[in-house]
């Protein structure tokens, strides 16, 4: 059995399906049930009410609500505002959703993001498992001052698709290297090579959003998953178009598989000013945890079915990622 937080293995002689560390790490308690006092239908009309009486938005694709810790051992329970919890169960047409989160939050981790405390928990029939994490933006009481990429570039969020339609990943580069700095504008450019290799094509301009504090830096990883295993070979690989040209992008362009290749992200990169050779190392970084990202998708609860449309994305990015129209002589 692994543990539903961290994914290792628990020893056999342990009566719990999670590490009594990883649970102190996500609940800062021991003893808070892993299993919900609500089934899926009093979950829902706990949200509706929470909806209604208070301020709490369940925007996005997949439902969620705010919780908090009824007392320090728990449970957890449905909260208006100011939750400290965001849990998200899984939609009827996005099977494995919470399971496909979790395990994408774990590659991030695995590949040096800063990610919060996230796992897995019960509905109260024990079947069903939703994804929980816990929130970055607060503390205590105080809310964390953070902006997404629409309001950073003040762009207007009343047309549907703004969020996908409004800047390239390449304004976004350009901004955040104007206001946080050369650094911050890299760990970007990460965050999206990472994204395309583990097939996330719904990191919109709402999910990519800066903290302001004493320094201006990325917020820890969010709203992560696989989601093309959902959309289909047909549907854009990204979210945001690279540039205002992809077109003219050397492998994107020229292939026209729908696809993204290694030199089109060197293009990216030395577009936003980031150097070729560090731009390559740190996709070649990147490409060296296949393995490691495969394993961790092994060891989930994903049903058979999405583990092998996960790990055959895995296998896909992986080769267009390390394939060079440059080094084939093509360029």
């Amino acid at each position: 059995m692994n543990c539903q937080i961290c994914l290792n293995e628990i020893n056999d002689s342990q009566d719990s399906a999670y590490h009594a560390n990883c649970l102190k790490k996500l609940f800062g308690n021991t003893k808070v049930p892993t299993r919900l006092n609500y089934d899926r239908q009093e979950f829902k009309l706990e949200v509706k009410r929470a909806v209604q009486e208070g301020r709490m938005s369940i925007s996005g694709v997949q439902p969620k609500a705010q919780m908090t810790l009824e007392s320090p051992s728990g449970p957890l329970i449905v909260i208006k505002s100011g939750g400290e919890y965001i849990l998200k169960p899984t939609p009827e047409e996005f099977p494995d959703a919470a399971i496909n989160e979790q395990v994408s939050m774990l590659m991030a981790q695995k590949a040096g993001f800063d990610i919060p405390p996230v796992g897995l928990i019960s509905f109260k029939s024990g079947e069903e498992q939703a994804y929980v994490i816990r929130r970055f933006d607060r503390f205590g009481d105080k809310k964390l001052h953070h902006e997404d990429m629409m309001q950073t570039l003040g762009l207007n969020n009343n047309e549907i698709n703004a969020k996908y339609d409004s800047a390239t990943y390449l304004d976004i580069l350009l901004s955040i290297k104007m206001l946080a700095g050369g650094a911050v504008a890299t760990e970007f450019f990460r965050r999206v090579v990472f994204n395309y290799f583990i097939g996330n094509d719904d990191f919109h301009l709402k999910n990519i959003s800066l903290m302001h504090g004493d320094v201006i830096k990325l917020t820890p990883m969010y709203d992560c998953l696989n989601s093309q295993i959902y959309s289909g070979p047909t549907h854009s690989p990204l979210a945001l178009r690279l540039t205002d040209d992809d077109q003219s992008l050397p492998y994107y362009g020229s292939m026209a598989n729908g696809r993204y290749g290694l030199d089109d992200f060197i293009v990216f990169a030395t577009k936003g000013g980031i150097l070729e050779k560090p731009a390559r190392k740190i996709i070649g970084r990147l490409t060296k945890l296949h393995k490691d990202f495969t394993a961790l998708v092994a060891s989930s609860n994903l049903t058979e079915e999405y583990k092998q449309k996960y790990i055959e994305l895995l296998d896909n990015r992986h080769e267009v990622l390390n394939y060079s129209l440059a080094d084939k002589g093509n360029l």
